[in-house]
């Protein structure tokens, strides 16, 4: 969270457009205040903390009066109160009256700032849903390195799904109602810590067009951009038919890949020699060992140079499946055909030969394999 608000102030406190307003005031009145202290403060430049603008207090009958001089555009800044509560606020308007009681504090009213009033209505929607979300994930992940059952797993994968769908639903449906540039550009800020990329990326380019000149904006369109550059690219053969191929197996026998249509079929790609497919072996023998009875084969493809040394690892490992080792290594027209760069490489295909998935590992191999698989 402290990475994030420290993204958003950067943004948000880059140069916005360009504001007639000389100044901003907040007004209103605090009751049931555990202090009389007040400060206004603005999201700055790279900044862990909010920059200091200005301080009042707060009368006894709660009244206050906060003007600071403001030759900035829109902005979003946080109204401090001592002992009490933070207020965000963003200054689209000159002058923006705040009604608020300590003792509830998230009811507080404003008037006189659309943005600010659709700030806090996204708030007081948005803190619970991701609250759940991050309650979610912690328990997710804390399950999958546990004993648990694979479908025990799968009931917390949905209500960890569920969640981060909750959260992004009140996120994109806010970031299209908000009316302000600086609101935009805090909420897709925000969005980085749930929203997938291409989604962010889709908003910026929408926000660019609707708020024009903002540089927030500019910003945020290089952060995605960066981000994007670094996704890891997804497997080319990804729900597409399977690469035909014939081979003999470890034993001599002909095997032929069509001969499996009508099962699902994990093709493993894999080295006696790699240590990362040794590790692996293990969660792979608890894989086929669970999975083997529901229409289900499993076919090793060794990048091994010798026979020999496929065979050895195979009985080492206790692998009781089918294995095809024709000796050429990284030549081998089935690994080229199969676009493999690196080892251990799976993929699953469905009884039609079509790839469904790619690149499962661990508990995510059984959990695919417990979802898709006939019961």
């Amino acid at each position: 969270m402290r990475q994030l608000f420290i993204l958003v102030a950067f943004l948000l406190a880059v140069a916005g457009c360009k504001s007639k307003k000389t100044y901003f005031e907040i007004k209103g009145k605090i009751l049931h205040a555990k202090g009389t202290k007040l400060s206004l403060k603005q999201l700055s430049i790279g900044m862990q903390n909010p920059v200091m603008l200005d301080t009042s207090s707060i009368a006894k009958d709660g009244s206050f009066d906060l003007k600071t001089f403001m030759p900035y555009g829109q902005d979003l800044y946080v109204l401090s109160i001592d002992n009490g509560p933070d207020v965000y606020l963003i200054n689209d308007e000159a002058s923006i009256t705040l009604n608020l009681d300590i003792d509830h504090y998230k009811e507080y009213t404003v008037e006189g700032s659309p943005a600010s009033k659709q700030l806090h209505s996204f708030l007081d929607a948005y803190t619970p849903k991701y609250k759940t979300l991050v309650a979610e994930v912690s328990t997710y992940d804390s399950i999958q390195k546990s004993e648990a059952s694979d479908n025990d797993v799968l009931v917390h994968l949905k209500a960890k799904d569920a969640a981060l769908k909750a959260t992004n639903d009140i996120l994109t449906k806010s970031i299209q109602e908000s009316s302000s540039p600086a609101l935009r550009s805090y909420l897709l800020a925000k969005s980085f810590s749930t929203l997938d990329k291409a989604s962010i990326s889709k908003w910026i380019g929408v926000s660019k067009e609707q708020f024009k000149g903002y540089a927030p904006l500019d910003f945020l369109e290089k952060i995605i951009k960066q981000q994007l550059k670094v996704e890891p690219i997804p497997y080319a053969l990804l729900n597409k038919q399977a690469p035909q191929f014939t081979s003999d197996d470890m034993y001599g026998k002909p095997f032929d890949l069509d001969s499996t249509r009508g099962k699902y079929v994990l093709l493993n790609f894999w080295a006696s020699w790699n240590t990362q497919s040794r590790d692996e072996n293990p969660n792979l023998g608890k894989a086929y060992h669970l999975y083997k009875d529901r229409n289900l084969m499993f076919l090793g493809v060794s990048l091994d140079s010798t026979q020999h040394a496929c065979k050895n690892a195979v009985d080492d490992d206790n692998l009781y499946w089918r294995n095809i080792c024709d000796t050429k290594e990284w030549k081998s027209p089935i690994v080229n055909k199969y676009k493999v760069t690196t080892l251990p490489f799976n993929v699953l295909l469905d009884t039609t030969g079509k790839i469904i998935a790619a690149n499962l590992k661990g508990r995510d191999l059984t959990m695919k394999l417990n979802e898709v698989l006939p019961r």
